[in-house]
């Protein structure tokens, strides 16, 4: 572990320190800057290493034992597959509603072991057929991909604990990695292969690399600032935002210096620059140079956002698109697809043009209450101006993007779950090290005690362990109480199926009636089953996905293989009757007798 953090400079730290560093009267023996939560807890660097190690080990075990669990959700089906073809044919049209490298990434271990995916079918279909072709051993492949996907996530703790580890010192960044590594949803997300883990880590690396040059700005830390924001761009289209954010961020930290500074302005806007333009040709190389540099006049959009672009644009129509043509499709497939009706569930309510507050009652509902208690303490000391000297800069840097990615998730239409926002959660976790200097006063032993309270309690947040996907926390009324607040991928995302096979097998069950909100085929699974009546409760025994136990409309696999749509609270009489089983928060299983439809026809007759 020693080697993982070898290439992270001695001078990687707050600005003030290095500033201190190289006046002639500063001692190199004695400390620059006390850091800012600072603990006295004393913890050399191998300890430090360990704990560091230890928890690093249990999120990689937490990550690996969901991903060995749970069934293939609803949208990694076709992220896998299409990863493949992306990776085998390099084309890159097969579907292109994401970015491409982190669906390569997944893909690698699955390529490598000489697995195809069809290629006469794209889109959203290559996962069923995919997994149709592969009926025996597509759970593999796929476990291959997830634990090659949560590398990603992997990363993204290593980062949280060099950033913190710069703000507040060690055993202090200790505690963000913590919050970091007993997150549920961190877990859900990250041992799935979905881009949302690499999304992540993309925006965490380039806000840290560009905060890393405005330290001290050099031309390898420049290059550096530019790969990381290129590679960004091709594992997920929400990381365009780190273009303005990381100009912002950058008027912020050397404004702020502006005084002190002892560089050249020139040469620093220069490195800047370079920064932004290298990370085109990195973005290029994600997509294989291919179809770069078309002029906007050419381009055929479908979204309101890009049309009203190259409308504006039009009297230089001629000028080159500095993106590749699968980028850019892609952007516009998905704004179009982001601005369309689409029906969202927020406590106990359906719209179909979404809430405002929808994805900060997701962050309340989701989050681990242990958590959130230090965030609010953060909030308080940074706002009040209890730390001294008062970080506005660092505290900016982090909050800024909090607020500009929940933002505008909050105005878009589809809003389907927490992962939309997921990149917030490290930047909040760094954040929350800002409590810390509430407990400086506490002498040494008292630290070291609260500490290992710390950890216990924050183990707590994995009682449900491997059901991360469901977790909700105890205000929300946990994975059971979750269905009132909120609904699709925030609890049920059709990664149950396997549990509801293994039962049914351990039970002796032939057969089922079974309404399951996912892509997966109940049959490949050796479920025999039928769809539960439309609409009216008839006696047997029955397993319903909770979203369509909520009135959720979609698609759904019927017993024959067909597919049909489902109709907005089709199967939403099942909240009649109690469950008399749940697997993971997203399955419930009833057994309705001749009196329980009785009481459901007496209960209606008396609304009539």
């Amino acid at each position: 572990m020693r080697a993982v953090f070898c290439f992270v400079p001695t001078d990687f730290r707050a600005p003030e320190a290095l500033a201190v560093m190289n006046t002639p009267s500063a001692s190199p023996s004695k400390p620059t800057s006390p850091r800012t939560g600072s603990l006295s807890v004393p913890l050399n660097f191998r300890k430090e290493m360990a704990c560091v190690t230890a928890l690093l080990l249990l999120h990689l075990a937490i990550c690996v034992h969901a991903a060995v669990s749970e069934t293939v959700t609803h949208d990694e089906i076709w992220h896998l597959p299409v990863g493949m073809r992306n990776l085998s044919e390099g084309r890159f049209d097969v579907e292109r509603l994401n970015p491409p490298l982190t669906r390569m990434w997944a893909a690698i271990p699955v390529v490598l072991r000489g697995v195809q995916a069809d290629p006469q079918t794209s889109g959203q279909d290559l996962g069923r057929k995919f997994v149709l072709d592969h009926p025996q051993d597509f759970s593999k492949w796929y476990f291959l991909g997830r634990c090659s996907n949560l590398l990603w996530s992997l990363g993204t703790a290593i980062l949280v604990y060099l950033w913190s580890r710069r703000l507040f010192g060690a055993p202090a960044a200790l505690i963000p990695l913590l919050f970091y590594v007993t997150c549920p949803n961190l877990a859900a997300y990250s041992s799935v292969v979905t881009p949302d883990a690499g999304g992540m880590f993309g925006f965490v690396a380039t806000l840290l690399a560009c905060l890393w040059w405005c330290d001290r700005p050099t031309w390898p830390r420049a290059i550096l600032w530019g790969i990381a924001l290129g590679i960004s761009q091709g594992l997920k289209f929400t990381c365009l935002l780190l273009y303005p954010l990381t100009v912002f961020m950058v008027i912020i930290q050397l404004w702020g210096r502006r005084n002190d500074f002892r560089g050249s302005w020139k040469t620093t806007i220069g490195q800047g620059m370079t920064a932004l333009c290298l990370s085109f040709p990195i973005l290029w190389g994600c997509y294989g140079f291919q179809k770069i540099g078309l002029p906007l006049e050419q381009w055929v959009f479908q979204s309101d956002d890009l049309l009203t672009i190259q409308k504006l644009f039009s009297f230089v129509g001629w000028l080159p698109v500095p993106f590749p043509a699968d980028y850019l499709l892609g952007v516009d497939e998905q704004r179009h697809i982001m601005t369309e009706a689409h029906p969202v569930f927020l406590d106990g309510r359906w719209s179909l043009s979404g809430f405002r507050n929808y994805f900060i009652m997701g962050l309340l509902y989701k989050l681990p209450h242990l958590f959130q208690l230090f965030c609010l303490l953060a909030a308080v000391q940074f706002v009040l101006g209890k730390l001294r000297p008062r970080p506005w800069k660092e505290g900016l840097t982090l909050l800024l993007p909090v607020v500009l990615i929940i933002t505008v998730a909050n105005g878009e239409k589809v809003q389907l779950g927490v992962r939309y926002v997921l990149p917030v959660l490290p930047l909040l976790m760094i954040f929350s090290g800002y409590a810390l200097p509430a407990f400086r006063a506490w002498r040494p032993p008292v630290q070291q005690a609260g500490l290992i309270v710390l950890f216990l309690c924050s183990l707590m947040s994995l009682r449900d362990l491997p059901g991360h996907l469901g977790y909700f926390n105890e205000w929300a009324g946990g994975p059971r109480g979750g269905r009132s607040h909120l609904l699709d991928s925030n609890l049920d995302w059709g990664q149950d199926l396997g549990h509801l096979q293994q039962w049914m097998k351990k039970q002796g069950i032939d057969r089922i009636g079974l309404a399951y909100f996912g892509t997966i085929p109940p049959q490949v699974l050796g479920i025999n089953y039928e769809l539960p009546p439309s609409w009216q409760p008839r006696p047997g025994l029955y397993a319903v996905s909770v979203n369509f136990v909520m009135g959720r409309p979609h698609g759904i696999t019927q017993g024959d293989g067909t597919s049909r749509a489902v109709d907005f609270q089709e199967f939403s009489y099942f909240r009649f009757f109690e469950p008399v089983k749940n697997w993971g928060g997203s399955i419930d299983l009833y057994e309705i007798t001749t009196a329980d439809v009785d009481a459901w026809n007496r209960a209606m007759q008396q609304q009539e």
